[in-house]
């Protein structure tokens, strides 16, 4: 039986809220913006570009507020092209030990496939996954590029592995076991599964594995 993991990217793997605080900011100063809080960029990791502009821009046209999105993810990527993001504590050790026996993917709703890679390359783990979407960069939902990945690599069985109610609700659209990164951006999610910190995931993915 082929057996995929799919992670999120942001709250799951790794943690960027400085360096996209800094870059939001960074675009909205040279506009002549009000300044983006802490807190909403916080609020909105796990949203899609769209959405994620409303919130950070909610009195702009929409053109505009994409314009300015995509300007923002520049500043990141290149950011992040030098620091590598701060990835989680046993990511990269673990995530070996489960291409072992899995085969790993990403799905994020990130409109760029450079901010994944530049958590891939930044952090020397490409050779650990076998595909990635970034959905909004195709207009698609979250659940959507789950089920690509699912169908592109004809996978049997899959779970996915997020941080926020929207990733949990994103695997129950597509009817998969969701494991719940409870140090990421989420609060109170009311699952079966969860973690603690990545390293357990080894152990918890054996168990729904054995239903």
């Amino acid at each position: 039986m082929k057996l995929g993991i799919i992670f999120d990217l942001d709250g799951t793997l790794w943690e960027v809220t400085n360096t996209t605080y800094l870059s939001v900011n960074e675009v909205s100063s040279k506009y002549k913006i009000n300044s983006i809080s802490r807190d909403t960029v916080i609020s909105c990791f796990g949203l899609d570009k769209d959405n994620t502009s409303l919130k950070y821009y909610p009195t702009l046209d929409k053109e505009f507020r994409l314009k300015l999105m995509d300007e923002t993810a520049i500043l990141i990527i290149n950011r992040l092209k030098l620091s590598g993001g701060n990835i989680y504590n046993g990511v990269k050790n673990t995530l070996k030990i489960l291409s072992k026996n899995y085969d790993l993917y990403i799905v994020s709703n990130t409109a760029n496939y450079e901010y994944i890679e530049s958590f891939l390359d930044g952090n020397n783990v490409r050779d650990y996954f076998k595909d990635y979407i970034a959905a909004s960069s195709i207009n698609i939902s979250k659940s959507d590029a789950i089920k690509k990945i699912i169908s592109d690599n004809n996978l049997e069985c899959a779970i996915y592995v997020g941080d926020t109610i929207y990733d949990f609700d994103a695997s129950k659209c597509v009817g998969i076991p969701f494991i719940w990164a409870k140090y990421g951006f989420g609060k109170s999610i009311n699952v079966e599964y969860s973690i603690e910190n990545f390293s357990e995931i080894i152990k918890v993915i054996k168990n729904i594995f054995k239903h």
